[in-house]
């Protein structure tokens, strides 16, 4: 059997009122609510990074993963392989397959498709992870819906969540969003030709393929998964095959947005945290074409354990007050390159302890510490010392609010963590305001971006809250 053994979605903690977008460009043509938005040391990378340990988490460790798909129309590498770097932050083994997929809104679809094939019976599981930070042209309809958000799905053979029934493709050379190689925003000829043709069409045949391959018709599908240009086309193709409304995976519009390449993989980790046994989920994706997959739900999905529920990450919510500080915040490592800050023969150097979050163990005395380290802290000794990976979970040793550091909002809280396992990290604390932060709280490392320089993007680890079940 071979299907999906794992899924995570990240959600940004960040958000901004559509109303205040309308009135930053003076127009009352609001479709109401938030969309949600990644913080400025967000990017595609980062939130896919986020949502493939999440998962990996879920899955019990690096060991059984073997494969890595990132996919992204906003990746923020052209040549550099944004998967690699992925895989290193989960630390994955370097025998790992890494993948990376782009140019298409489906390829979250095509990525899980291509993981499902390459499976063989006893296989590892393979994380496809997306993400996407898409920007529209400035006063646009699209800036309103553009939304920011990561998921990741494990394909795989052993403890199936939910099994693969039937899958179809097919692609069609038509363009509704375009953003060529020198472009920043996405062009979009959205319009009722577009919904028809670029959308509902072939969306409509690969369901018809599926559904006829499982010999199964839209009243035996407990939710069908799909997203959306906006909110209403997403009905219109709804109705055109037959499926109720309550049949529909909500695309989450009014606290979310159109999530690009990541929105498939979103919407169907968010129907698994709800599936039951035998639940048939249709999932599809489109973009240049459409892909779809039927699933039925096994018994395991009932013992999966998630590693953070999308309600409890739905539940939090940072509010920029208005356009100009989000604005702001968007821009804030474009603005200026600060030159370049390693070289290639350091980062390889330093890339198991900053990257991997590798430290020291002490055979002596079993202290752990980080960075990698030369002599133990503990006994003293130095020929005891071995890299161990590190645990990115801990708790606050103590914190202080730096108001020098460079950030569009001061102060910045910075924190000792102590790992669980051992060893002790200093770093951010992101995604909660200052004056919620206290000692002895509860936290995760997560991978974000530090700073821009010299040509590359420079990540490390900051701490969020935990917010597991």
């Amino acid at each position: 059997m071979k299907g999906i053994v794992g899924h995570a979605v990240r959600i940004p903690t960040c958000r901004i009122a559509r109303e205040e977008i309308a009135r930053a460009w003076q127009t009352s043509s609001s479709p109401g609510g938030h969309k949600r938005v990644g913080r400025f040391d967000e990017d595609a990378l980062t939130l896919a990074a986020a949502a493939a340990l999440d998962c990996q988490s879920s899955l019990g460790g690096a060991e059984e993963v073997d494969g890595l798909f990132f996919t992204s129309t906003t990746g923020p590498y052209l040549e550099r392989s944004n998967a690699s770097l992925i895989a290193a932050l989960c630390d994955l083994p370097e025998k790992c397959s890494t993948l990376d997929l782009a140019a298409s809104l489906r390829g979250g679809t095509s990525g899980l498709r291509l993981a499902l094939t390459g499976l063989n019976s006893g296989s590892s599981a393979t994380i496809v992870c997306a993400g996407d930070c898409r920007e529209a042209e400035p006063g646009s309809a699209e800036e309103m819906l553009y939304s920011d958000g990561g998921a990741a799905i494990a394909a795989g053979t052993q403890n199936v969540i939910a099994e693969l029934i039937a899958d179809a493709t097919a692609y069609d050379d038509f363009f509704d969003a375009v953003r060529r190689d020198r472009d920043v925003h996405v062009t979009s000829f959205a319009s009722k030709f577009s919904i028809e043709r670029g959308y509902i069409a072939p969306i409509a045949k690969v369901v018809g393929d599926v559904l006829g391959q499982a010999g199964k018709s839209a009243k035996d599908i407990a939710k069908f998964v799909v997203p959306s240009p906006d909110r209403r086309a997403q009905q219109q193709l709804a109705k055109k095959l037959g499926f109720s409304e309550a049949q529909l995976q909500d695309i989450q519009f009014n606290d979310g947005g159109i999530t690009g390449t990541a929105m498939p993989l979103v919407l169907l980790s968010i129907a698994l945290e709800s599936a039951k046994p035998d639940d048939l989920l249709l999932v599809a994706g489109y973009g240049n074409g459409a892909d779809a997959m039927l699933f039925r739900a096994t018994n395991y999905i009932n013992s999966y354990k998630l590693h953070s529920p999308s309600s409890v990450q739905k539940a939090v919510a940072v509010d920029y007050k208005s356009y100009t500080l989000y604005r702001r915040a968007r821009e804030f490592f474009r603005s200026a390159d600060q030159g370049l800050e390693i070289s290639n023969i350091f980062y390889a150097k330093e890339e198991p302890q900053i990257v991997r979050l590798h430290g020291s163990a002490c055979r002596h005395c079993g202290t752990r510490q980080f960075p990698v380290a030369q002599v133990c802290v503990g006994c003293k000794k130095g020929d005891g010392l071995e890299e161990v990976a590190l645990a990115r979970t801990g708790t606050i040793y103590t914190f202080s609010e730096d108001t020098l550091y460079p950030s569009p909002f001061p102060p910045t809280v910075m924190a000792v963590v102590d790992l669980d396992g051992g060893g002790r990290i200093y770093c951010e604390v992101v995604d909660v305001p200052p004056s919620e932060v206290k000692i002895g709280m509860s936290v995760e490392l997560t991978p974000r971006k530090l700073k821009e320089g010299g040509g590359l993007y420079h990540y490390y680890w900051k701490c969020t809250p935990r917010r597991g079940k």
